[in-house]
């Protein structure tokens, strides 16, 4: 009846104040509980079963044995050794779930070695004919990535059944080998819901969605297992709309969603900048009582955030009743891409202050809240915090936002050095940020050597020659740009269009530059015509620096006019209320002109105005943009 470790044990005091002995069937749903129990305590299953000397039973040493190995102690493989190795001091003999126990537990901690030498006794003792412990050591080799070890056991099994089925499946899965996975998945002879969730986790982790996508059409009966891999999946592959799609499908059909979906869903719609779809959320987990643990609310955060909703972001965070690094990181990285940072340091600092620890994630967050501002020296405090305070040892990431920090703040030399001095080898992110701000401040010299390094090492990423492209149109070197151009069209790369979207009423609209295929094509040409001769008469001079150099002045106007977030500007302003908020997503960075034109925009129609680009958010309000101008 206890529902906690604390009734339990005070029931267990009771027990020991009358008196009263311990015989072994009363032992058992002592230990069980204090083993197995989600709020159990395993030591203190340890300690009673060490102490019942001669009431002690093989089943006994098994359940602490099986708690070991589901808990996450650090421990739990060596604890689960000494638990086996007194087995014998009892006068008792191990039995095949002892066995099973024994190779989960080394499974779980990796302890491969160990789980070897258990394997070599269970076959000597011959326990191997038993399906329960023939099923543990091919999940164990399995889960160890040593899928030819776990393929010779299967195919010497006498009995193969679809647990050890789904184990070499979840083996080849683990190990990228789809072909051979997809060969045991057609030989089971029975597929369980294990089955079908196995191959087709696997194949959308690696990529597989169409292949992933048929299977699922052809699964006889799904379960919420199956609603969490095709919606994380297609979520984590970049296909946040599809993974929309399967929520909305899985509620048709009666499914209810639980945490796991719902954490995806909310990174689907943080993709998507859905604000309206993540609000519908909300009130689902409101509605219906779910429990907002640190996980979901990191995921509400996160997208509130990446919506440009800062002020329901940080309400969540307020209200939430657990906090640990995850929610405090999801805070302090969105407070920072929209143009906050002073906030994310504070939160920072007070993550700090609560003893709370911070990750390599966390450092993230607030070396990105300095770049974005340009603050180089607390930019490097916190660099040095991280490696010098917490011992965590910088990678790639953190050394692509130190680049990333010194080449947006000019200090292009200083960056140069900085990659110098690494300690290991950069990467083309690393790369790609010194050239982005030899592009910033038209250094076109160390940008063609920079430029020309990226694209002989990452040849077919169209990103490289667009931003040499733009640093030679930028400078004049007409020559240059020709030669780039040409490398594209004999590599056939195609440079990946910039497009925007705009939700309005629960429906995302999508632009591209010069796009000619919405409905309402017409109005919103006509309106951009009367916006920009409206902006003209305070300041906006269209800014054509980057646009190709052998183009005529009045060509270059109209080609920045047709640019993608200009489009969904446009179709916004006819298509709300005056004084609405508008929220704009676009894939690529906003370019000089439109950023120009976005802040006048806000000033002139009184408009508050939100873009996302691939980099930031940028809130314009009264012809101020919340970036201040550093992008």
């Amino acid at each position: 009846m206890c529902k906690s470790m604390l009734q339990f044990k005070q029931a267990h005091a009771h027990l020991l104040v009358q008196g009263l002995p311990h015989p072994s069937p009363s032992l058992r749903p002592v230990i069980s509980f204090a083993a197995l129990h989600p709020s159990g305590d395993i030591d203190y299953a340890m300690l009673l079963l060490f102490q019942t000397s001669p009431m002690s039973s093989i089943f006994l040493f098994n359940t602490v044995i099986r708690g070991l190995a589901r808990s996450c102690r650090s421990s739990s493989l060596f604890d689960s050794v000494v638990v086996f190795n007194r087995i014998g001091e009892f006068g008792l003999c191990p039995n095949s779930f002892t066995f099973t126990f024994m190779l989960q537990a080394c499974a779980k901690s990796g302890g491969f070695d160990l789980g070897q030498q258990f394997h070599g006794v269970v076959r000597k003792r011959g326990f191997q004919v038993d399906v329960c412990v023939c099923n543990s050591i091919i999940q164990f080799y399995s889960v160890c990535g040593e899928v030819g070890f776990a393929q010779q056991v299967f195919d010497e099994s006498v009995v193969v059944d679809v647990v050890s089925s789904n184990s070499m499946l979840s083996g080849y899965l683990r190990n990228g080998e789809i072909v051979k996975a997809l060969d045991v998945f057609d030989k089971i002879p029975e597929r369980n819901a294990v089955s079908w969730n196995s191959v087709i986790g696997g194949l959308v982790k690696f990529g597989y969605l169409d292949e992933a996508r048929q299977l699922f059409d052809e699964m006889p009966e799904r379960n919420l297992v199956t609603w969490v891999v095709m919606i994380s999946g297609y979520s984590k592959n970049g296909q946040p709309s599809e993974a929309l799609g399967f929520f909305r499908e899985m509620q048709l059909l009666g499914g209810k969603p639980n945490s796991a979906v719902l954490v995806s869903v909310l990174s689907a719609c943080s993709q998507l900048g859905a604000l309206d779809s993540g609000k519908w959320v909300h009130y689902y987990i409101q509605k219906n009582l779910i429990k907002i643990d640190a996980i979901l609310s990191a995921a509400l955060i996160d997208m509130y955030a990446k919506c440009g909703s800062v002020a329901p972001a940080m309400q969540v965070f307020e209200s939430s009743k657990e906090t640990n690094v995850s929610n405090y990181t999801a805070l302090i990285s969105g407070l920072a891409i929209n143009g906050r940072s002073e906030e994310s340091i504070q939160y920072f600092e007070q993550m700090r202050s609560e003893g709370i620890k911070p990750d390599h994630i966390s450092c993230m967050a607030i070396l990105s809240a300095c770049s974005h501002m340009g603050w180089v020296q607390k930019g490097f405090h916190y660099f040095n915090t991280m490696v010098d305070v917490y011992g965590i040892e910088p990678e790639l990431d953190h050394y692509a936002c130190m680049v990333d920090l010194l080449s947006r703040a000019g200090l292009l030399e200083e960056a140069e050095r900085f990659i110098s001095t690494m300690p290991i080898e950069p990467d083309n992110a690393i790369w790609g940020a010194l050239l982005n701000g030899c592009r910033i401040y038209g250094n076109a010299k160390v940008g063609e050597r920079v430029g020309n390094l990226l694209i002989e090492s990452d040849r077919y990423h169209d990103g490289r020659y667009v931003l040499l492209s733009n640093i030679y149109a930028e400078s004049s070197k007409g020559h240059s740009l020709e030669e780039i151009q040409k490398a594209m069209r004999r590599r056939r790369i195609k440079r990946a269009p910039g497009s925007s979207s705009i939700e309005l009423g629960g429906v995302v609209h999508e632009f591209v530059a010069g796009d000619v295929t919405h409905e309402m094509t017409d109005e919103i040409y006509m309106a951009w015509e009367e916006i920009r001769k409206e902006i003209k008469n305070f300041g906006y001079n269209p800014s054509t620096r980057g646009v190709l150099f052998d183009v005529e002045e009045e060509e270059k106007e109209t080609t920045i006019g047709c640019h993608s977030e200009k489009l969904a500007l446009s179709f916004g302003l006819i298509s709300t209320e005056p004084g609405s908020m508008l929220r704009i997503m676009k894939n690529i960075r906003i370019c000089r002109d439109c950023h120009l034109a976005m802040k006048l925009v806000s000033l002139v129609f009184k408009r508050k105005i939100v873009v996302r680009d691939r980099k930031q958010f940028h809130h314009f309000e009264g012809g101020v943009c919340s970036c201040l101008d550093y992008w």
